[in-house]
């Protein structure tokens, strides 16, 4: 059994060096993350091409409308001269079921029994789905087994990939954003490193928890925290609109800032602080569980790095203040993302470091078939 099935294939020759893989395209709720990566030695890789778009409407409307989605991706991919029209391509995250099974070791038939498990899961009849699923507790040893399995409908599949083809791009298969930001992990962190990486990648109304433990994606979850919420707080708080409530974060952040502000700025960063702060700890007690979980799994092993990505990431003071919640340190030497990727395309308005945290999940896809 396969990811996505028949829908998914793997690269069947090792990719030259010289030579750029496929490209991660990302279809969001308001814009289009497009990465393509290049090899080199030594584990470091090179961003050949990037891209992030912004449409209105919906991600729904944008696949309904084949000469849109074209023109779109069609200008980006000449404009930022990606090479080939090769794609791998998010599955959305709301489009996509994933889920921890166990199942006894002495199960003969994995692949029934995982079915079997997952039919009693989901809406409707199994068939009506496409399936996979990974190992995660394989021991021998253990009486019981555990996978993370994976399922969409087929017909949200089938509409993805004609809606590629229709745009001219050969679909070379699809993906889910746990394991294009696994690629991420293993990419950036080695030994002691990448022992356990919580992921929280935050959209407008969710963020999704996701635990990466050495080369495995260990938990995924989405919580309801996202940019939205907070600012509806802010802006009730404060009697303002929502676009004030942004304005007001982007210019002075949740902590004070470097250099000193002035005194009312540094006042207005602790308002909002006090604002947001029982969100964040509402947060803090859904990754607390996440983190017991963690350990359980992986006999003890602590989670060795936090990491905020998403639209959140951009909200000044965001991860400190999340870090100080959690009473976690991040460890000496961490990587810094620009000593593994070198960024050839830098023509963007974004800075690189800034563009990562939108941009995570179409690297993962970029690098399939490249670690």
């Amino acid at each position: 059994m396969t990811m996505l099935q028949k829908f998914r294939r793997e690269a069947t020759s090792p990719v030259k060096p010289s030579v750029p893989g496929l490209i991660g395209l990302d279809i969001g709720a308001n814009r289009i993350h497009l990465c393509q990566i290049r090899p080199r030695q030594h584990g470091l890789y090179s961003i050949y091409a990037k891209a992030s778009i912004d449409f209105t409407g919906s991600r729904d409307n944008l696949l309904s409308s084949p000469k849109q989605l074209k023109r779109l991706i069609g200008e980006a991919l000449r404009r930022k001269k990606f090479k080939g029209k090769r794609v791998v391509a998010l599955m959305a995250w709301e489009e996509v079921k994933i889920m921890l099974l166990t199942y006894k070791s002495s199960v003969s038939d994995v692949d029934s029994e995982v079915l079997r498990i997952l039919a009693g899961r989901v809406d409707g009849a199994i068939d009506d789905y496409v399936v996979d699923y990974v190992p995660v507790r394989s021991n021998p040893g253990d009486e019981e087994h555990m996978v993370v399995a994976t399922v969409a409908l087929k017909e949200k599949v089938t509409r993805l990939i004609n809606a590629l083809i229709n745009c001219g791009l050969e679909v070379d298969s699809l993906d889910i954003a746990p394991t294009a930001l696994r690629r991420v992990v293993s990419a950036l962190y080695t030994g002691e490193a990448a022992d356990n990486v919580l992921l929280i990648h935050s959209y407008r109304d969710e963020s999704y928890l996701t635990v990466i433990s050495g080369r495995r994606l260990l938990f995924n979850q989405s919580v309801a925290f996202g940019e939205s919420l907070l600012l509806d707080r802010i802006a009730k708080e404060l009697d303002i609109s929502i676009d004030s409530a942004r304005a007001l974060v982007r210019d002075h952040g949740l902590e004070k800032q470097t250099p000193a502000p002035a005194a009312a700025d540094s006042d207005i960063s602790a308002t909002l602080l006090e604002i947001v702060k029982p969100c964040f700890l509402e947060l803090v007690n859904e990754i607390n569980r996440v983190l017991v979980f963690t350990a359980a799994e992986t006999h003890g092993v602590p989670v060795s790095r936090v990491c905020l990505l998403g639209s959140l990431a951009h909200w000044p003071g965001a991860q400190p203040i999340l870090m100080s919640l959690l009473d976690l340190e991040q460890p000496d030497g961490q990587t810094e993302f620009n000593q593994v990727f070198q960024d050839e395309n830098d023509d963007t308005r974004v800075p690189w470091e800034g563009l990562f945290s939108d941009i995570s999940i179409a690297m993962g896809l970029a690098l399939r078939g490249l670690l």
